[in-house]
């Protein structure tokens, strides 16, 4: 029953989102990126990413089909508790159209806290996040809840060289003194361990903005990563 009702959740999640939305076609963009995770004792840990993205789609007319639409370099500090709750602070900075004259740049200072739930044997990840978006054009705070699930295609527990899936959904608010915003985005993976500290994972996801308005923009974003652990 907990099984039925952990995969039903996730596949209302995905179908939710196509529900009403505008009659135009998606946008379609990727991001490679590359994650080092690095652990100083017991409590303490740090990450560095490295990501960039490409559109194939255009945005408006006369624009490229194919275009590098930002890169951007992130990282966080993070305190474990007792609990194995976690504790973030991190900074990233983004340049937007970095090969444009028009090009911008970003800003973001986050906080987080991270922790697991389990529920009918499924360990849960959530994630609740605070963020403060200091742009070129404008500023934007933004609230974001995700909930996560990843399980291993072969035995009870991942082994170098085995596959495990991943299944994920995001809320995102953002708002400013011009207006607001609510966007849900659905991600569904597969990765594989490597060996151990490291996994390479693909992904699958759908981004729908502007939920709260009559004019929705839907984004599918393909994402590759390449994780270390040290």
């Amino acid at each position: 029953m907990t099984t039925y009702f952990i995969r039903s959740l996730f596949f209302f999640l995905f179908f939710i989102q196509f529900i009403g939305q505008a009659q135009k076609s998606p946008s379609i963009r990727w991001e490679p990126g590359v994650s080092l995770t690095k652990k100083i004792d017991s409590r303490w840990s740090y990450n560095i990413s490295l990501m960039g993205r490409q559109r194939f789609t255009n945005y408006g007319e006369g624009e490229k089909n194919f275009k590098t639409d930002r890169w951007e370099i992130k990282g966080f500090g993070t305190y474990t508790l007792l609990g194995g709750k976690k504790l973030s602070l991190g900074y990233m900075y983004r340049s937007y159209n970095p090969f444009e004259p028009e090009g911008g740049w970003e800003h973001r200072i986050t906080q987080q806290i991270a922790f697991i739930t389990n529920f009918g044997g499924y360990r849960i990840g959530n994630k609740f996040r605070i963020e403060q978006r200091i742009r070129s054009s404008d500023y934007l705070t933004r609230l974001r809840y995700s909930i996560s699930n990843d399980f291993p295609l072969q035995g009870e527990n991942l082994d170098p060289k085995e596959f495990y899936l991943i299944a994920g959904n995001e809320l995102v608010y953002a708002f400013n003194r011009i207006g607001n915003e609510l966007e849900n985005r659905f991600s569904l993976g597969i990765g594989r361990l490597i060996k151990k500290g490291q996994k390479l994972q693909f992904a699958f996801v759908s981004r729908n903005s502007d939920l709260i308005s009559t004019s929705r923009d839907h984004i599918i974003q393909f994402e590759s990563v390449y994780y270390f652990s040290l």
